[in-house]
């Protein structure tokens, strides 16, 4: 069982899931064999790109099930995102991403398009037959993000699309109850909110955010301020990680992010090769 699969047995082993830990090592074993399988994809830089899983950061494979989940955030009335669900948000295991999405050198060395969007569609992915069975686990959800602005671009990247779908968090649930699920420290993407996300095309033609730390809230024009975690925040955090983007750039604008872009050297070749 891969090192993956082991981190999954961890979080699930202190809880009595309803998803067996069996049946969700193996849809992660499974999504780890496709990408191992597939040859990393070259970026116009000469670096080597490692795949993503089709989930969402990689990590997104732990709400799978979802009962790994380490805390409950209780919210105040009216705090929380548009999306339904509830006031309860249950945060799960940081993303396990499958690229370097933290600074800067990690965005313009693997992103190919750094945009301001916005979701304005959202879609429930069903949870499985075991799951409806056994009365609680997972749902998931998909959301459709348009493209307002293009920040930075890669030399030579695919040009941005008009719009793109991805899989984000969705809902933990037992019996007729849900509850928002988030991964730590990122975004659900929520309806109503804006977000600055780095973004890159894989090799079949669709787009995915480079990694949880590229998404950052990006409401009123202000870098930090906005939904995070399904929690809304009127005001930027200081507590974040050293050296990253979001460090960087919490409390600024678009144009102070384009610039530091715009400034910044990818990682050298044989780095990532």
């Amino acid at each position: 069982m891969g090192r993956d699969a082991e981190k999954v047995r961890e979080l699930l082993s202190a809880h009595d899931p309803a998803v067996g830990v069996s049946r969700v090592e193996r849809e992660l074993e499974g999504l780890l064999r496709e990408q191992a399988a597939r040859p990393p994809v070259t970026d116009m830089t000469g670096a080597a790109r490692g795949r993503r899983t089709p989930l969402l950061w990689a990590g997104a494979a732990l709400a799978a099930g979802a009962v790994a989940a380490t805390a409950v955030v209780v919210l105040p009335d009216g705090e929380g995102g548009e999306t339904g669900g509830g006031s309860e948000v249950t945060v799960g295991s940081e993303a396990d991403d499958a690229l370097p999405s933290v600074t800067g050198a990690d965005w313009v060395t693997h992103a190919d398009q750094v945009a301001v969007v916005r979701p304005t569609a959202e879609k429930e992915i069903p949870a499985s037959a075991e799951e409806k069975e056994a009365g609680e686990g997972y749902i998931g959800r998909s959301a459709t993000l348009s493209l307002e602005r293009v920040l930075w671009s890669r030399a030579g990247a695919p040009a941005a699309p008009e719009s793109v779908t991805l899989d984000v968090a969705g809902w933990t649930f037992k019996g007729e109850e849900r509850h928002k699920f988030a991964l730590r420290d990122a975004p659900r993407i929520e309806i109503g909110h804006a977000y600055i996300v780095a973004l890159a095309r894989e090799d079949d033609g669709s787009w995915s955010t480079l990694g949880s730390s590229a998404v950052l809230p990006y409401d009123g024009g202000t870098i930090g301020s906005g939904e995070s975690e399904g929690v809304i925040h009127s005001a930027p955090s200081g507590d974040h990680v050293e050296g990253s983007v979001e460090e960087q750039m919490t409390g600024k604008t678009e144009k102070e992010l384009a610039e530091l872009l715009r400034t910044t050297r990818p990682a050298p070749a044989a780095a990532t090769g």
